[in-house]
């Protein structure tokens, strides 16, 4: 049954660039950070939906405008979101004071022009709560878990986003979320049961990968988007300048925010005099940043805690070994490590607050059992993340929903 289908969260118009007749040069940026948004919205246009894409972006806050652009089947919306969380944006208040309210009510607008048969909510704060507000048939999806968040950035802010998603914990009729972990640390909020459907990987990911061979160099890549106590980077850092003593023509490639060059990771790695081997990259465009991660031989993943962890699936499917942590949240669901198999787990799994152990770990993943663990994750990324895989457990969870509205 073909469906007008609402995607509601962070999208970037670069994104979704192809899928409009719009000349996008001209368009707001819309909201980057999640490209697994656009991807399930191009396999939803493949399966013959009309899809409709709403997103924020701060700076139409001053005309107060909603830019929409159109593609076949498919709609775009950019609302006005304020540019500032705490102080005043002309005559509203910081955005995070009133619960993201001028945001939802922009938001609330367009789902009700769109006419959708149901609305996909991504992330439980102001997207989900707008979804809430129209009544609609909806599904929302949790992509991390707020309390484990503010436990890790302890700060006003996002303790009234854990407040946010309580309301939407409560209310929700439909909630899924993407992975095994999460639906655990979400489940004891809601009496509402749970589906698990992981993130989807882009096509161009999977296109490129492949099962790899044991390499005779020490390429390494590390991802980490924010240099903070839950990313935890420090001690891959001290493993690796450990690492490169005896390895001396190894590299280490940084990618993400603070891990540019100047940046915070690049200045604490000087002040210990540690940043031998090192290549700081920084934030790069993600199609780029996939074409860099293919070059590398595995990737070392340090977070303490993932609601998922995209970039391990990302190294999965490209064929990289990983490096990561044994209790970080959902590393061991998406790994496989949580399943008995024939297979060699793809992903070495360690204590990633110390750097004697990702040293250890480093050293095994070089192993003879490289061609394994590579086989492995190559294979499961493709059984658990491809597109097509993720869109059709969507969509029987969009069935179900407007059965029980009906």
């Amino acid at each position: 049954m073909k469906l007008n289908i609402g995607i509601a969260g962070p999208i970037a118009t670069e994104n979704v660039a192809d899928l409009l007749d719009a000349d996008v040069s001209t368009m707001p940026k819309g909201y980057p950070g999640a490209p697994l948004t656009a991807v399930l919205i191009k396999e939803l246009l493949k399966e013959g939906h009309n899809v409709s894409a709403f997103t924020t972006d701060p700076s139409l806050y001053q005309d107060a405008r909603v830019v929409r652009a159109s593609g076949p089947n498919f709609d775009f919306y950019i609302c006005p979101a304020r540019p500032r969380a705490w102080r005043f944006n002309k005559y509203r208040p910081g955005r995070i004071l009133d619960g993201f309210a001028y945001e939802r009510h922009q938001l609330v607008r367009v789902f009700e022009e769109a006419k959708l048969d149901i609305i996909h909510a991504h992330w439980t704060y102001e997207f989900a709560l707008a979804a809430l507000k129209t009544g609609l048939p909806h599904l929302i999806t949790c992509h991390d878990a707020p309390l484990v968040v503010l436990k890790f950035t302890r700060s006003a802010y996002r303790a009234i986003r854990y407040l946010m998603a309580r309301v939407v914990y409560r209310n929700a009729r439909c909630l899924s979320t993407v992975s095994s972990y999460m639906a655990k640390s979400v489940q004891k909020y809601t009496k509402v049961p749970i589906a698990v459907v992981p993130n989807p990987l882009a096509d161009y990911v999977l296109a490129i990968g492949q099962a790899r061979q044991r390499p005779m160099t020490k390429r390494i890549g590390m991802i980490c988007n924010g240099w903070d106590m839950r990313k935890n980077p420090r001690p891959a850092l001290q493993a690796f300048s450990q690492f490169v003593a005896i390895h001396p023509n190894a590299e280490l490639h940084l990618f993400g925010a603070g891990f540019g060059v100047g940046e915070a990771a690049e200045r604490w790695c000087m002040s210990q005099g540690v940043t031998t081997g090192m290549i700081f990259h920084g934030a790069i465009q993600h199609k780029q940043l996939i074409a860099q991660l293919n070059g590398l031989d595995i990737l070392v993943h340090p977070a303490l805690e993932e609601s998922f962890g995209v970039v391990i699936a990302e190294a999965m499917a490209l064929g990289l070994p990983i490096v990561a942590g044994n209790a970080s949240g959902a590393v061991p669901w998406v790994v496989g490590a949580e399943e008995a198999h024939p297979f060699i787990c793809c992903a070495v799994l360690t204590d990633v607050a110390s750097a004697e152990a990702i040293l250890e770990a480093m050293y095994r993943v070089f192993d003879e059992r490289y061609p394994e663990r590579s086989e492995s994750g190559y294979l499961r990324a493709r059984q658990m993340f491809a597109p097509d895989v993720v869109s059709r457990s969507y969509q029987k969870l969009y069935h179900q929903v407007m059965f029980t509205d009906s």
